[in-house]
């Protein structure tokens, strides 16, 4: 009998396989934050033929998404599954003389984000990440309006990484934080016969039909802590810009392997 699934674990079935294959949808709500950290530590982080802005322009993301697997509809049905939240740092900068961002660091708390972001290139790492998410009735929530505060912070291993804030000022209908657009990832797997790695190429991942609404700006604040088991620190907020509040959709389609510049 032939095994079946798009990853292991395999079975004549393939039920039980972790991640089944694209085309993937997500949507979801993100708190953002421009910052610039010193240009010596972003240029330390970036693989060849990616340019950094030379101000050491980053930007932090804290995302609450609801995802969906065209070929596994189990994924979109059971919220334990396919919801998941997840928080980041974009390096921003240019490839092959394009705007692109790079994700030096990201935390998840979903094994099924943890797996599918690790055969896209996202260096995804288990965290716990919690974020203010926006209501529209009563007074238990921060609503999309001026002076309302929203808040993000990911931790993992007990030790607290980052810390951000948001206080809206305006609708921004036309802007974005500066590293939402594509991001140029690394696909690393390590070799159990020779000290070469079996994978080790660059990637684009596919995105079609993004989308983003109820987009606000206002005043933020971000703050990174230390840990014995990261790194995240080194790239400690210099200057802090724009905060950011928004909805978006996407579709991940598939992607395309780049070998590595010598």
């Amino acid at each position: 009998m032939t095994l079946q699934g798009w990853t292991l674990p395999q079975t004549p079935t393939g039920r039980a396989s972790s991640v089944p294959a694209p085309p993937w949808h997500y949507s979801g709500d993100i708190i953002a934050v421009d910052f610039t950290a010193d240009p010596a530590r972003v240029a330390e982080l970036v693989p060849p033929g990616f340019s950094p802005r030379g101000d050491g322009s980053c930007t932090f993301f804290s995302c609450d998404w609801a995802s969906a697997a065209e070929h596994d509809p189990r994924v979109k049905d059971d919220p334990a599954k396919g919801q998941y939240k997840e928080a980041f740092v974009t390096l921003n900068g240019t490839f092959d003389g394009r705007p692109f961002g790079r994700i030096p660091y990201i935390w998840v708390d979903s094994e099924l984000s943890l797996l599918r972001g690790l055969i896209q290139g996202f260096p995804k790492k288990l965290g716990e990440i919690h974020m203010t998410r926006p209501v529209e009735l009563g007074k238990g929530g921060s609503r999309k309006a001026p002076g309302e505060r929203f808040a993000a912070h990911v931790s993992s291993l007990g030790r607290r990484l980052a810390t951000a804030s948001v206080t809206l000022r305006e609708a921004a209908a036309n802007a974005l934080p500066i590293g939402a657009g594509p991001q140029l990832h690394t696909r690393l797997w390590p070799s159990l016969e020779h000290e070469q790695p079996a994978v080790h190429e660059l990637s684009l991942v596919t995105v079609t039909d993004a989308a983003f609404a109820g987009v606000w700006r206002g005043d933020a604040t971000l703050e990174f802590g230390s840990s014995d088991f990261e790194e995240l620190d080194l790239l400690a907020p210099r200057a802090v810009g724009s905060g950011w509040v928004y909805s978006m959709a996407f579709s991940v389609t598939g992607g395309k392997s780049l070998p590595l510049p010598r």
